[in-house]
């Protein structure tokens, strides 16, 4: 393995002075939904070669013009390595901000068309995302309508899917009852009390990495001030008073988070972003998707006991599910999974859903020690060892062990292709996703009885007719 990607890296290099001038033609525009996109292909592209999908993260900002072509195209692709090894790049914005499941897959359809009807139908398709679009690529990898996948690349990938959205509902109903007389949030309309309203929610929160930074919005501003009256989380340690560590410190044992940074965005997440999931008309209309009653919150005797319980619209769990859930169904596609060791918004756990339903010779899972928390906090050479190993696995080589992605990220700064350090650990252990976001009792079934395991429609969506049927009995 490692033989072969210095080969192929070698290759590149010696192609590089040639290439890297070498003409691409780009084009950008939106889909018929109102999806943006962004397509580079190499001159040398003909129908029926490869094309990568690149799928952005989270973003809480409606669309306004071309996405990224991403990462790769800096490390690997768009310059010099993507014409050396003949890929075309492409990109969609999605139509929905936030979390983007409902509509992803079918704006990746109305991406291929463009692409098709502009350039030809490609052979293959690799999908490559991180983080939100780490699970979009995966779920890719499943889906019908779409070129062969042979190999995907999922960098801190949310394959827990609807499950991470119960951290979410715990972390806001643990808020209420921690914070009840000191820094209550606003509450949204009943029964829904801890979904902010539409109207509260700006669309300019971004990826919600500096939630402090986007005080202009009133309603932000509100909801830091009350944080900040229960924990002090902003304030300087010498202003924090003892209720305030004692709050800050009780929320962050009962969810697992050390780092007081990821602690606030956390906050974002299960305040906005929660709130937009449920509420949106082409998400989940207002109904809710979550269940509390019967959960074990033991770990907090206080939290237990005063944290509000209650159990999932079906409609709205099972939308949930349908459109976020990774089931594996990939046929003989090879994955290869990375994440940061340390990551407290998409933790490691999220590596255990892929785990479970993809066979252990078809997946290499990866992590990266790092010294301090970050999510999907990789380098550039980290970075392209991991997109090396997997193109060269899915065209036939030896599965990547995490020693050769090791040994294959020290050739590259050895060769000075990319910057380091290399931190691949193939003695990394993964703390269990359950240890951390608590389990839930089973599914119900669906209203029309079939099981809750039953594959969904490939196009299911839960805006119109289904959730506007249930919001009409």
């Amino acid at each position: 393995m490692r033989r072969l990607i210095r080969t192929s890296f070698i290759a590149v290099l010696c192609l590089l002075g040639a290439t890297a001038q070498a003409a691409t033609r780009q084009i950008t525009g939106q889909t018929p939904s109102g999806a943006w996109y962004r397509i580079d292909v190499p001159d040398g592209w003909k129908a029926g070669d490869a094309v990568v999908f690149y799928q952005h993260g989270f973003e809480f900002s409606t669309p306004s013009g071309p996405p990224s072509l991403g990462p790769l195209k800096d490390i690997a692709l768009a310059e010099g390595y993507a014409i050396a090894e003949g890929y075309a790049i492409a990109a969609s914005s999605f139509r929905q901000r936030g979390w983007a499941l409902f509509t992803a897959l079918d704006d990746n359809r109305e991406l291929l068309d463009v692409f098709t009807q502009s350039f030809g139908a490609p052979g293959e398709m690799v999908p490559f995302g991180g983080s939100m679009g780490g699970l979009v690529a995966l779920k890719l990898a499943e889906a019908e309508g779409f070129p062969p996948v042979r190999g995907a690349l999922a960098m801190c990938p949310a394959a827990a899917g609807a499950r991470l959205w119960d951290s979410g509902i715990d972390l806001r109903l643990a808020y209420a009852v921690v914070c009840k007389d000191a820094g209550d949030l606003t509450r949204g309309e009943e029964p829904l009390w801890w979904a902010f309203n539409l109207d509260m929610i700006p669309d300019n929160l971004g990826d919600l990495s500096d939630l402090p930074g986007l005080v202009d919005n009133a309603d932000v501003l509100n909801a830091l001030a009350q944080v900040n009256r229960c924990t002090g989380v902003n304030l300087p340690t010498y202003l924090r008073n003892d209720a305030m560590k004692r709050r800050l410190a009780e929320l962050m044992a009962f969810t697992h988070i050390t780092d007081e940074k990821f602690f606030l965005t956390n906050v974002g997440y299960s305040t906005f972003v929660l709130a937009d999931l449920v509420r949106a008309p082409d998400k989940l209309a207002g109904l809710n998707p979550f269940t509390t009653a019967g959960v074990d919150y033991g770990s907090d005797p206080a939290i237990a006991a005063g944290i509000d319980r209650f159990a999932a619209d079906p409609v709205a769990a099972h939308a949930l599910h349908a459109s976020s859930d990774f089931n594996g169904r990939i046929g003989s596609a090879k994955i290869l999974s990375m994440h940061t060791s340390r990551d407290q918004l998409v933790i490691p756990g999220n590596e255990d859903f892929i785990r479970a339903v993809v066979p252990a010779d078809q997946l290499t899972t990866a992590i990266v020690d790092e010294d301090a928390p970050t999510h999907c906090g990789f380098n550039e050479a980290e970075g392209l060892a991991g997109w090396e190993a997997l193109r060269a696995w899915k065209d036939g080589a030896p599965q990547p062990s995490v020693a050769n992605l090791q040994t294959a990220c020290q050739a590259v700064v050895a060769q000075g292709i990319a910057d380091g350090p290399c931190r691949f650990d193939p003695d990394a252990q993964i703390v269990p996703f359950a240890d951390i976001v608590r389990p839930r009792p089973p599914l119900m079934q669906r209203p029309s009885g079939h099981s809750s395991h039953a594959h969904p429609a490939p196009r299911m969506r839960p805006d119109a007719a289904v959730i506007g049927a249930r919001r009409a009995e």
